[in-house]
């Protein structure tokens, strides 16, 4: 039984390393600083060394692009409606958050100024699309804006586009093709699988939802896997040797898998 286990352990060691490294996502950020502001982003990179950051889009009520996970702002200790408020409303509110700990305080970052971090530190910016007003499954008319502000900043060929609305996702694909797109997705990806593989789009997975041949058959169709949001050192290491391409976490550091070896 002994000898058995190590062999398992040994198998298990040699997936990992034979695994290519995925490319980890700053969730929000990360948790140094309230979610979604210029300090958590801005740690993302500097403290944890992501090769991404991850935001939530949401526009506001005088047609500006701010960054926000709900819809109103009391997770963070504010008292307003992101889609009626202006973005001088929201951005003169300050917001707290304890996080690990630590109590952090801040402002909402405006897309403008997460895309100019992203473009600074050379990461990949993955914008989440959430319903908001003219970016949802019935009306993209605001997004159009959105993509001109990444190209503007020069950014098209690297920013992710990621939501769980289809039609959205659709659109972008038809009408901003160089944008790449994610499809975010739970235990439903299967029941959306053809039709991710007909748009060419990443599957971003919910951990716990898939396993290794779910990325194998992704693969086979010559599409990446991510998936979100892994703060478990093992759980991370045994994703990775599943062959899975980006991590999203709050907090883990890309260390915690080990780099794959040279061909």
């Amino acid at each position: 039984m002994k000898k058995l286990a190590l062999i398992t352990v040994l198998a298990a060691c040699a997936l990992t390393a034979a695994a290519s490294k995925p490319l980890f996502i700053g969730h929000r950020g990360c948790r140094d600083g309230v979610m979604n502001t210029a300090e958590a982003f801005e740690n993302g990179v500097d403290r944890y060394g992501y090769r991404g950051l991850e935001c939530d889009v949401r526009v506001t009520a005088d047609g500006h692009y701010i960054i926000s996970h709900d819809e109103t702002t009391e997770a963070v200790g504010g008292h307003l409606t992101v889609a009626k408020a202006t973005l001088a409303q929201l951005q003169a509110e300050e917001y707290e958050q304890k996080r690990a700990g630590v109590t952090y305080t801040g402002h909402l970052c405006t897309v403008a100024r997460y895309l100019d971090i992203c473009r600074e530190k050379d990461v990949i910016p993955v914008v989440e699309l959430k319903w908001s007003t003219g970016i949802n499954n019935n009306d993209m008319s605001n997004f159009d804006g959105l993509a001109a502000l990444i190209d503007e900043k020069g950014l098209t060929r690297k920013a992710i586009i990621l939501t769980s609305m289809r039609q959205s996702l659709e659109y972008v694909r038809t009408h901003h093709p160089r944008l790449r797109c994610q499809f975010l997705c739970r235990d439903n990806w299967e029941t959306h699988f053809d039709w991710i593989v007909m748009w060419r789009l990443t599957p971003s997975i919910q951990a716990g939802c898939f396993d290794e041949l779910t990325v194998k058959r992704f693969h086979d169709e010559g599409l990446q896997v991510a998936t979100w949001t892994v703060n478990d050192p093992d759980k991370c290491r045994q994703l990775a040797a599943m062959g899975v391409d980006m991590i999203t976490t709050d907090h883990l550091p890309p260390a915690v898998v080990p780099d794959a070896p040279e061909p």
